[in-house]
């Protein structure tokens, strides 16, 4: 009976030893792209911060040159996805600048370049 008590109590010991998060930590994350069909242009972004409390702001520029075509912008918390559509022409490259910051910290800009074939 004495070792069962024992065992029973280091049990319950480990179980309260476990920490319990409210919320889980991930790493801050982002994809963007541009997706062309014939003479339209989709501008695509998904942010994913650190926590899902994350403060996220963001600016997509479509440029031609150093024209530029339209700009997008955004905010959320924990994730955030923004799409545009632009008027294009073929056989054209286009930039893709993502400017944003995650927490009021800005982050690197990111710079796609892609050809509408």
């Amino acid at each position: 009976m004495k070792k069962r008590s024992i065992v029973l109590l280091v049990l319950m010991a480990m179980l309260f030893a476990i920490p319990a998060y409210a919320e889980s930590s991930r790493a801050i994350d982002y994809f963007t792209d541009i997706e062309f069909d014939g003479t339209e242009a989709t501008c695509i972004t998904q942010i994913t911060g650190d926590r899902v409390t994350d403060s996220i702001t963001a600016t997509m520029t479509l440029k031609r040159g150093n024209r530029v075509i339209n700009s997008w912008s955004g905010s959320g918390n924990g994730i955030l996805s923004m799409r545009g559509i632009a008027d294009v022409s073929r056989r054209v490259t286009y930039t893709l600048v993502l400017e944003w910051t995650v927490n009021g910290v800005a982050k690197t800009p990111v710079t796609i370049q892609k050809t509408n074939n």
